[in-house]
């Protein structure tokens, strides 16, 4: 049975971010026009979008080839950014970086197509109401607490997966999820943007140390026992619902093998039981092992976002 939309929403915050960012990368702004690309995981993609912006399925993920269309696919982007709440900083970022560049291409179009004047007009409004957001945000984004925040956000992640509201989730999964709500919300942004080593480590060995009181009572031990768990996981992630599976699918889309959990994860998630081919993946772990494996795939992550 397929799962509400909004509750996964609900569940998972980062997934508004991810769809909104993978939105913004797939605008191609080109001298001719404005193109939509197609998206990895396109259906699941078009359930999140949709319930995200109350628009159809079609109309929002019809791969625009003509100028008309491009502007159409531009303003209900804005139109949504608007309304939407956006607090992720990668996704603040990303969509400043974005409305410059695509205000670039719609004034390209306008010099070029003299009878979309007006529609480019209306445009540009909307531009400069959101360029003037986000520059607040942005600064807004400078002047908070940030390690207030990151402090705050590591303890309701682990809050929330000591109120068992990860228990649907095979207990590997529920270390992914917290490491991937940490990475995407304040917890994530003070990593990146602060050159304050000694204290992101020690958040970081917090969140280590917390995962392993988390994890041992969640496994009902209190050894570190080592096995084997590769055909285990597999398992327990073909046993979820298919959107859990899809969820995990997308979230995980731009894992490569310098971040092989995520990489196992998305395989597993895709219905690929071929986890033997990544020699960087142990055959044998232990809670501890387990813990550093997702820690160090999170630290990867946020080194290739400061590049």
């Amino acid at each position: 049975m397929n799962q509400d939309v909004s509750k996964l929403i609900v569940e998972h915050p980062q997934l508004k971010e991810k769809v909104l960012v993978d939105f913004i990368n797939g605008i191609e702004v080109i001298d001719d026009h404005i193109r939509v690309q197609e998206k990895t995981n396109e259906k699941f993609f078009g359930r999140v979008w949709s319930d995200l912006t109350g628009e159809s399925h079609a109309r929002q993920h019809t791969i625009n080839q003509h100028v008309n269309h491009s502007l159409n696919a531009i303003s209900d982007w804005l139109q949504f950014l608007q309304t939407a709440q956006i607090e992720s900083d990668l996704a603040i970022t990303k969509i400043g970086d974005k409305l410059a560049e695509t205000r670039a291409g719609v004034m390209r179009l306008n010099a070029k197509h003299n009878e979309l004047a007006k529609q480019v007009d209306l445009l540009m409004i909307d531009f400069d109401k959101l360029e003037n957001r986000f520059d607040q945000l942005t600064v807004k984004l400078r002047q908070v607490d940030a390690g207030r925040l990151a402090s705050q956000h590591l303890e309701a992640v682990f809050d929330k997966w000591q109120a068992g509201r990860f228990n649907h989730y095979p207990v590997m999964i529920r270390l992914y999820f917290v490491f991937d709500e940490l990475y995407w919300g304040d917890f994530g942004n003070y990593c990146r943007k602060y050159d304050l080593e000694h204290e992101i480590k020690r958040l970081i060995q917090q969140v280590k140390d917390k995962a392993l009181i988390q994890l041992n009572q969640d496994l009902q031990v209190t050894n570190a026992v080592a096995k084997a768990w590769q055909t285990e996981l597999s398992n327990e992630v073909q046993n979820l619902s298919a959107d859990y599976q899809e969820l995990l699918a997308y979230l995980t889309n731009d894992a490569t093998t310098s971040t092989p959990m995520l990489w196992a994860v998305n395989r597993l998630a895709n219905g690929q039981n071929d986890l033997e081919t990544c020699l960087q993946l142990p055959i044998i772990l232990n809670v501890q092992n387990t813990i550093e494996r997702f820690a160090h795939d999170f630290e990867v992550r946020n080194v290739q976002q400061r590049h």
